[in-house]
């Protein structure tokens, strides 16, 4: 998919006050799951759903998470991700068809609703 490409840097040291999930044995790219309020990350700009292309230059794809989370551990000092990030994934809810329409949400409806101008007053 099309998304551009990010270079995140946090220093000293963890916790880093995010979360990942993925992995080469799941068959799902690294991602980030979780962000922890007024942390490390949450500053650096790292938005959850950022997938991890690598980790202090090291490639992810073929790493599975025991490996990612072993290299993370090797990180003392300071960390820099490049991650890709979806264009427009925040809106991606949109074209879900299982969700009402944003205007329903909203309190619109199809339908406009009635003015003073189309009442019958006898």
């Amino acid at each position: 998919g099309t998304g551009d490409f990010i270079c995140i840097s946090m220093t000293a040291g963890a916790p880093w006050g995010f979360r990942l999930q993925g992995g080469k044995e799941q068959k799902q790219p690294l991602q980030v799951a979780k962000i922890r309020n007024q942390s490390k990350a949450s500053g650096s700009g790292l938005c959850e759903g950022d997938e991890v292309v690598s980790i202090n230059g090291n490639p992810c794809a073929d790493l599975t998470y025991p490996e990612v989370i072993k290299l993370m551990e090797t990180i003392t000092d300071s960390l820099q991700m490049l991650i890709k990030r979806r264009v427009g994934a925040p809106f991606l809810f949109l074209d879900d068809r299982s969700h009402p329409p944003l205007l329903h949400l909203l309190g619109y409806t199809s339908l406009p609703a009635p003015t003073l101008a189309n009442q019958a007053w006898g």
